[in-house]
């Protein structure tokens, strides 16, 4: 009579999760601190996501850094984890700027609020069309000024 022990095959497939970890870490490379500013009419564009496309590879599995541009107008970009940085390449950069929130009025709901409207009105929120274009470096990257209209 063969017997299986579900402990012995379960410990086997406790370190998955770690693999995983690792390939995806493994495949963005040698990451790269990227900060820069998102500027509308000279002011911070507090809330504006901006997006980092590289333009050597679009698969569907392409790591695409990001982040969000704060009440001074910076941001610092991520690829897996906060602030980690971002593969030195081309990228062609995309930002969209959501409106804020309102407050709901009336009564409560279980559906999602609806998607707040681009203060940019899609501009810059296509990279075939966006005209932002940069080149990380190895080391620390200090990205020029977005003047976004």
């Amino acid at each position: 009579m063969r017997r299986h022990f579900l402990p012995e095959r379960s410990a086997s497939f406790r370190w998955l999760p770690l693999l995983a970890l690792f390939l995806v870490t493994s495949c963005a490379g040698k990451l790269h601190s990227v900060k820069g500013k998102v500027l509308s009419a000279g002011q911070p564009a507090k809330g504006a996501i901006v997006v980092f496309h590289p333009t050597k590879d679009d698969s569907i599995t392409t790591l695409r850094p990001s982040g969000v541009v704060g009440d001074d107008g910076t941001f610092n970009l991520s690829t897996t984890k906060p602030g980690d940085g971002v593969a030195a390449g081309e990228y062609t950069v995309t930002i969209i700027w959501p409106e804020e929130a309102k407050a709901a009025k009336g009564a409560m709901s279980t559906e999602p609020a609806p998607t707040p409207p681009d203060r940019l009105k899609g501009r810059y929120a296509d990279r075939a069309t966006s005209p932002f274009k940069v080149v990380v470096k190895s080391g620390a990257n200090q990205i020029e000024p977005f003047e976004v209209k």
